[in-house]
């Protein structure tokens, strides 16, 4: 029974992982091209070529897998923490913005149709991006629950990959918000929060 669970988790990560952060490259790397085009026209180009990569994912899947490292009573303890930890986080940035927002509407609307402004407040006021900061703690808790090889150099990879991704959304963000993103990253941190000491009256 758990050794299906971790199957079917590992195969979830081997589609989402890659598939996630595609999604997000596209969307920041073109967001200028793709405002042209609008929502609707955006999803035509972008989500047929996401179900061909899934597909594509799903039929070497075995072999992005890799082998089976065995299921390990101490990791699964491990992965266990880590997924409460996110499912305790998660529904406090969830709290804070739109559903439009999760799947990048605004990145790809003209700017007289962009309703977001810049949270500075809650969990955005601790982190700026602390969607993917707690998504990268529940990736590894499966990760280590799945303990496949092929999963711990995806997550290596995708740790550059991510980065990378990071800086064209906030390079996109400051040409949306200007100055007041500007300032937004010098007061608050990318994911590690600045645990300072309260100064005694």
């Amino acid at each position: 029974m758990i050794d299906r669970l971790r199957y079917f988790l590992g195969i979830y990560c081997v589609l989402l992982l890659p598939l996630g952060l595609l999604y997000w490259f596209v969307v920041h790397l073109g967001a200028k091209w793709w405002r042209r085009l609008g929502p609707a026209r955006t999803s035509l180009v972008v989500l047929p070529a996401l179900l061909a990569c899934g597909i594509l994912l799903f039929r070497f899947r075995a072999l992005l897998l890799g082998p089976d490292l065995g299921t390990n009573w101490i990791l699964i303890g491990v992965a266990i923490a880590l997924a409460c930890v996110t499912f305790s986080l998660e529904p406090r940035y969830w709290k804070q913005i739109r559903i439009a927002t999760l799947v990048g509407i605004p990145e790809v609307s003209a700017a007289e149709h962009q309703r977001d402004e810049l949270l500075r407040d809650g969990d955005y006021a601790i982190v700026r991006h602390p969607r993917y900061a707690i998504s990268g703690v529940g990736t590894l808790g499966t990760v280590l629950f799945v303990n496949h090889l092929g999963l711990y150099l995806t997550m290596l990879a995708a740790i550059p990959t991510g980065l990378v991704m990071v800086m064209f959304e906030e390079r996109e963000l400051v040409g949306r918000f200007g100055e007041a993103y500007r300032r937004y990253q010098r007061d608050v941190p990318r994911f590690v929060p600045r645990w300072r000491l309260r100064k005694r009256p």
